[in-house]
């Protein structure tokens, strides 16, 4: 049995030095550390701390 979660993460960026970068360019930054964050599994959950989930699919799409 799979379970299929969508979590919704709003990044606002703000300048602090430097020339300015294309939009395109901070979105492509951010959806690599996004696809990056794919641990491949999820364990130590459940009642007994011992159950664990290998990740079947991973998606990062920018809305």
């Amino acid at each position: 049995m799979s379970h299929r979660f969508t979590f919704t993460v709003t990044v606002e960026l703000e300048r602090e030095e430097g020339k300015f970068a294309a939009r395109d360019e901070m979105a492509d930054q951010l959806r690599e550390w996004l696809e990056g964050a794919d641990e491949g599994t999820v364990s130590g959950i459940g009642a007994d701390g011992e159950s664990s989930y290998a990740v079947t699919s991973w998606e990062v799409e920018e809305a």
